[in-house]
């Protein structure tokens, strides 16, 4: 199909093939209206008339469509092009983790962090009732920075259905399927965790621990032979580690960890780095969101973050305009460089750092920034998460809990009417005064701060699309005050304040009342 190659695929124009298999192939292509490099997975004309693989197929779309997580692929679009189905995804230019694998062992410090974010992936799939039945290295795509991103859910299944997915026909790799796979019966989210211990096994020796000369004999080992030994490989390693192989790969279901981040947890623990998975990234929206401008003052914080600062909910728009020093409790030689560190790097990974909350008590947290630009590559911001650290952070109190906004199915239908004319205001005078460029970086800059934090909305143009089910009014309030943030820079505060009191003057008083929480521009005059 390499014919496809300079041809258009409704929006996207297709530039080279990346992979190809059994299944499908995969195209790099370019999405003009958004300026951005996707992955294109196309079903192969012979197989569009087989039942089984076109209902693999559609399960694929669906299932990753639902599994909103930093690292499992996004899935950006469906459509077809002359009755062949395509799935759009997001390009990652770092290969496959077994790409990375094939040169060898890798070092403690990548294995950990690839552990780590596995079975972040994993676990949140498994919190949705979904199993993933194929996970390899090979499903494993990596970024530029060496971030893992878990991708095809063809063989996945959701735990609660019932019956055969394609037959009966044994499905999964060899090399990485757990024994109960080969047998009938229903699976657990544990052959996905005796799949992760495979790859484990593997990252660090690389080597498989079963081959044989045919999958029967694969599979067969599975199910009969001894764990091996991971020293007679890595001699350096301790009986930590191998406790933990013997763990995640035990014959019976119910011998293994039964939590994907509790293998991550006790692997961390045996290498001598205690990280904690589990607690900081088992519940869903568990980190704490601040976002900032080019010169580190800060823009938006979210709940989450409040609740680890110990500030009550009303004090989050008497925080904007102060300097991420001042707001985090920490040196501004510190912040300064934070700041510095993300606009020249793009990006930082899990760093540890000592904050003080309003009782000007020492909380440890992890923190990541990612950096936002202009279309000229310039820094106009950071996003800052914060990951408490279970075992050195304040207890919670009551006097200091926030109330998360939540809203009835009017009231979000209020704030998504005023939300939507807003950024459509912002957007028309960026164009005005700036040209159309101005508007297509301001979709692209609300487009990526969405899909980093995985929040159902996206921009293109005048259209705004909002599928946000968690009626989280944090959402709304962070997107528009990145938008504001951006054309203040641009165009001047005057000129944004004039054309958001605008959508003000026409709106009813009734939504105003209602959408009190997003009228920030007024606050953004202190910037």
């Amino acid at each position: 199909m390499t014919e496809l190659i300079g041809h258009k695929l409704g929006q996207y124009d297709v530039t080279a093939q990346l992979g190809k298999g059994g299944m499908a192939t995969v195209y790099q292509a370019t999405q003009a209206s958004m300026k951005r490099t996707v992955a294109i997975k196309i079903l192969p004309r012979a197989l569009t008339h087989e039942e089984k693989f076109l209902e693999r197929f559609y399960r694929e779309v669906q299932i990753a469509a639902s599994l909103q997580h930093p690292h499992i692929l996004p899935v950006y679009d469906f459509g077809q092009y002359e009755e062949l189905p395509y799935i759009v995804m997001a390009y990652m230019s770092g290969g496959t983790l077994a790409d990375l694998m094939a040169h060898g062992p890798m070092d403690n410090e990548m294995v950990l962090r690839t552990v780590n974010q596995m079975a972040s992936a994993l676990e949140y799939a498994h919190s949705k009732g979904v199993i993933h039945r194929d996970f390899k290295p090979g499903n494993v795509l990596l970024d530029e920075n060496r971030n893992t991103y878990l991708t095809d859910f063809g063989l996945a299944k959701m735990s609660e259905s019932s019956g055969a997915l394609t037959g009966t026909g044994i499905l999964g790799t060899p090399t990485y399927m757990s024994p109960e796979q080969s047998e009938p019966g229903e699976l657990t989210p544990a052959a996905d965790i005796y799949a992760l211990g495979i790859t484990v096994f593997q990252m660090l020796t690389g080597h498989a621990p079963f081959e044989a000369a045919t999958p029967l004999g694969v599979l067969m080992a599975h199910l009969t032979h001894p764990i091996p030994d991971v020293r007679s490989l890595r001699a350096e390693l301790n009986d930590g580690v191998q406790a933990v192989i013997d763990r995640s790969m035990a014959k019976k279901p119910e011998d293994r960890y039964q939590r994907a981040t509790e293998l991550a947890d006790a692997l961390a623990e045996a290498m001598g780095q205690k990280i904690h998975t589990s607690a900081s990234i088992q519940a869903e929206g568990a980190n704490a969101l601040l976002m900032t401008n080019m010169v580190g003052q800060v823009i938006f914080v979210d709940q989450p973050c409040l609740r680890v600062l110990k500030r009550h909910h009303n004090e989050a728009r008497s925080i904007i305009g102060k300097p991420l020093s001042e707001v985090l409790g920490i040196d501004r030689s510190v912040a300064d460089e934070i700041i510095r560190n993300v606009g020249k790097a793009g990006k930082i990974e899990q760093q540890r750092l000592d904050i003080r909350d309003a009782r000007s008590r020492v909380v440890s947290v992890l923190y990541s920034a990612m950096a936002t630009r202009d279309d000229k590559g310039a820094f106009v911001g950071a996003d800052i998460t914060l990951q408490t650290i279970p075992d050195v952070v304040v207890p919670p109190s009551d006097e200091f809990t926030t109330i998360d906004r939540r809203m009835a199915t009017t009231d979000e239908s209020f704030l998504q009417t005023y939300f939507a004319k807003q950024l459509q205001s912002l957007r028309q005078a960026l164009v005005q005064w700036g040209g159309n460029r101005m508007g297509a970086n301001l979709d692209r800059i609300i487009n990526e701060t969405a899909q980093r934090n995985v929040w159902a909305v996206s921009m293109n143009g005048d259209k705004i699309d909002i599928n946000i089910k968690a009626n989280d009014a944090d959402v709304y309030r962070a997107l528009l005050a990145k938008a504001i943030a951006f054309a203040v820079n641009l165009v001047g505060k005057k000129i944004v304040m004039k054309s958001m009191q605008s959508v003000d003057g026409q709106i009813e008083p009734t939504i105003l009342n209602v959408v009190e929480e997003l009228k920030l521009y007024d606050l953004f005059d202190v910037l």
